[in-house]
């Protein structure tokens, strides 16, 4: 099975491609928490709200994951 997680709405795809571009800009120094992830999606226009919701869905559908307080993206292959 090439990908068993669910598929993700236009919404979703949006907010992780954010979350990845800003884990690239941010390396290896800091890690992303879930306030982090929020301040920075409602920088690029996504509200607060929205953005708590989407995360939790990323989350329950294995896009993302959380160790700790960390916000962590698998690979997508």
């Amino acid at each position: 099975m090439a990908n068993s997680r669910r598929p993700i709405a236009p919404a979703e795809e949006n907010v992780l491609n954010h979350l990845e571009a800003y884990l690239e800009e941010l390396g290896d120094t800091n890690p992303l928490t879930r306030e982090i992830a929020i301040t920075y999606l409602e920088d690029h226009g996504i509200k607060p709200a929205d953005g708590r919701d989407i995360i939790k869905q990323l989350l329950l559908k294995g896009y993302l994951y959380e160790v700790g307080d960390e916000i962590r993206i698998p690979p997508r292959s």
